[in-house]
This record gives C-alpha cells, structure tokens and sequence, in this order.
C-alpha cells in the first residue's frame, strides 16, 4: 500500500515540475559601441547584439524564455562578446542607422571592425539562435574540413591548435585531445596572454580537464580576466557535474575533488555550496547517514525559513530513512515548512512522515487539513486521499 501511495505522489510532484536556475546569455550592459568592437578585436571574437525595443512583444519572449536558455547561454558565452541595445534610446539610435534596423528583433553579428557578418529579423527559438550563431562564426561551410587538413598535415602551431580546439568545441565536437596538446604547446608567458587565457577558461568544462589547473592555479589573474562571478560560476558549474558523475563512476576521488575545487574559489558561499554537493552525492549512494549530517547543518545555517527546501529533505528522509530519530527531525521541518507555507504539498509531506512514525490518529488529522488545502488550491488530492485510506486500515489493524 505504501509503495501505491508514494508513486502517486512523486507523480503528482513531476506534473508540479522542477525549477530550473539556468544562466543563459551574460549581455554587456557597461560597454559602448566601439569598446565592444575594441573587445571582440583583443579575444579574436564576433560580437552579438540583440536590438530591441520596450513594445515589442517578440523581443520580450526572446529575453524571457530564449536568451536565458542553459544551452544558449554555454554556447554564447564562450563564442561572442554579447551586447543589447534598445533601438529608441541613447547610442541604439545610432546602432538602428547605422544597420538600417526597421524591424523587431533583429539580431546581428559584427566582427571587431565592426563589419556585418550575419543577421537574423525575428525571433528563433533556442536550437534555431545556435544554429545562427554557428552559422555567424563559419559563414562558408568547409572552415572545419580545412582545419582539420591542416592539422593532419601537422600544423602545431600553438596559435593554431588553440583556435582548432576552439572551432572543435563551438561546433560540438570531442576537442580534449587537440587542447591539451595546445596546452603542451604554450610557454609560461602565454598564459597569461589574454586571447591564450580566454580559450583555457572557455574550454575547460570538465574536472578532469587539462585546463582546470591553470585557472585554479591563476585565480586572482582568472577573477579579473573574466569577472568574480564568471569565475565562480565556472567552479560552481563543474563541481557540480562531477558530484552528478562521481556516483555512476563509483569514484568517490572525483566527488572529493569537487569540494576541493569549490573551497578553491574563496566565494563567501562556499560553505553552503558544499553541504549542498555533498547532500546530492550521498542521496546518490543512499548514504543515509552521511546525508543526514550533511542535512542537518545545511538546514540550520541555511534553510530555516526556506520552505520548499525543508519540505525537500523531509521528503528526502520519508523516501530513504528508518531510522525513527531521523524521521522525527524529518517530520519537524516539515512541519516548519508548513507554517511558513500552508499549501496542501507540505501538509502532505507532514502527514506522510506522520504515518511512518506510526503516529496514525495524527496523521489522519494532517491528512484532512492537507485535503481542505487541496480544495483551496484546486488541486485534486489524489495521493492524499489513498494515504488516509491507507491510515484507515492501519488503525483497524491497531485496534
């Protein structure tokens, strides 16, 4: 009966879905024109420029629902010096004369002499502004071919083979090898050349990458090459891919190697972003116990009054925990996430945890207000319904 009740639920929650927190496109909003185009010269970059203006609905979506795009936001980070400019105002003006813009949004691609390179009116949805964007930087198709006959004719040349690696990448294809032999190929100087630098940070996506050394190594050089956030964020980024392989690898070094890597970036959350690693890592490998220390401290300097988050792990604790000291802190967060939120979720929560404790008069009570929430919220309490039949037969049992 208990297992009929939870697939019930944990399908409710996947109608719910799960927030995402993505990124997407890091826009220039300090620069001018030329200084854009000064930029896209010194990184051997093209620059992107979305024109907009304030009324036009295509241009709203564009900002809300594809520029923030995690896919979007990876690939043209890394591949142009990205800019936007309202058509009506201030130097936009001259931007919307200067390339006869009439229409909303048009999206443009300049090389750093400030050139047109390609153009797009309208708006694309995230696979369609790749594409362009591909499409911007090899305007005639064979640009790869030729690279890759250069190098079979055995050009190593380090300018090359970072620009090769670099084309490899954009175009999403395996680079590793071809980075770290232009990483062999550079001289101490070079590293902290920025066009040098700029493709090490760009490249390096991976724990296990060639290039992850250098940035470590060279922080305070990275930091402001790229900006404190950017560089946290690239950390932030690779930490937490490698706590998500470490469990299918079976390779606790690589989940050890990411906090480290964390700690190494010297944010003033590095502390929270750990103990969240660390909680996903040990829910991998049903660790229970190492979860709950890990839980237990991230709850209590972080998460006393985040609603969501202690309804989480309380329901983190009711899927995996039988300890009955465990479950009894479980129920108490979720306790306080409903009364920071009494929504009919929560109260769910409470009451499940409530019946596993075998505390069944309780959780018939729970159970109930979770069903007159559901009816305020207008959701069909479907998984509360089965658990209070469940609690039913429990204390029929019991008597």
């Amino acid at each position: 009966m208990k297992t009929r009740i939870v697939i019930a639920f944990i399908a409710l929650l996947s109608i719910a879905g799960t927030p995402s927190f993505a990124d997407g496109i890091e826009f220039i909003h300090d620069k001018k024109f030329q200084e854009l185009l000064d930029m896209a010269k010194a990184q051997n970059k093209l620059v992107f420029i979305d024109c907009y203006t304030s009324w036009c609905g295509p241009c709203r979506r564009l900002a809300a629902s594809v520029f923030p795009d995690p896919a979007v936001g990876e690939f043209f980070n890394a591949t142009f010096i990205n800019a936007k400019f309202d058509m009506e105002k201030d130097e936009g003006v001259t931007v919307a004369n200067k390339y006869s813009i009439r229409a909303y949004p048009t999206l443009l691609w300049l090389d750093s002499d400030g050139k047109l390179v390609h153009e797009i009116v309208g708006g694309l949805e995230p696979d369609g502004l790749i594409q362009n964007g591909k499409k911007a930087i090899d305007p005639t198709p064979g640009i790869l071919t030729a690279m890759r006959k250069q190098y079979a004719d055995g050009d190593r040349k380090a300018d090359f083979l970072g620009d090769y690696a670099h084309t490899l990448y954009i175009s999403e294809e395996k680079y590793q090898d071809v980075f770290k032999e232009y990483l062999d190929k550079l001289s101490n100087g070079d590293f902290t050349d920025t066009k040098h630098a700029k493709i090490i940070f760009d490249l390096t996506n991976d724990i296990k990458s060639p290039g992850l050394s250098y940035i470590v190594k060279n922080r305070d050089y990275y930091v402001h090459l790229e900006g404190i956030d950017a560089y946290n964020r690239k950390l932030n980024t690779i930490a937490t891919k490698a706590v998500d392989e470490a469990p299918r690898a079976d390779d606790q070094a690589m989940f050890e190697g990411a906090l480290k890597l964390i700690k190494s970036g010297k944010a003033p959350d590095t502390e929270e972003k750990a103990l969240k690693l660390s909680m996903n890592y040990y829910s991998h490998m049903a660790q229970w116990d190492n979860y709950d220390k890990c839980a237990s401290k991230y709850i209590k300097k972080y998460g006393t009054k985040n609603a969501a988050l202690l309804n989480d792990v309380a329901w983190d604790y009711f899927l995996n925990v039988h300890d009955n000291g465990q479950l009894e802190k479980a129920k108490n967060w979720a306790y306080q996430a409903l009364n920071i939120d009494n929504k009919y979720t929560y109260n769910l929560t409470y009451a499940y945890l409530l019946y596993k404790l075998n505390n069944y008069k309780e959780a018939e009570k729970a159970c109930d207000y979770a069903i007159i929430r559901a009816k305020a919220e207008n959701v069909t309490p479907t998984s509360a319904n089965g658990l209070k039949d469940a609690i039913k037969k429990s204390l029929t049992t019991a008597q």
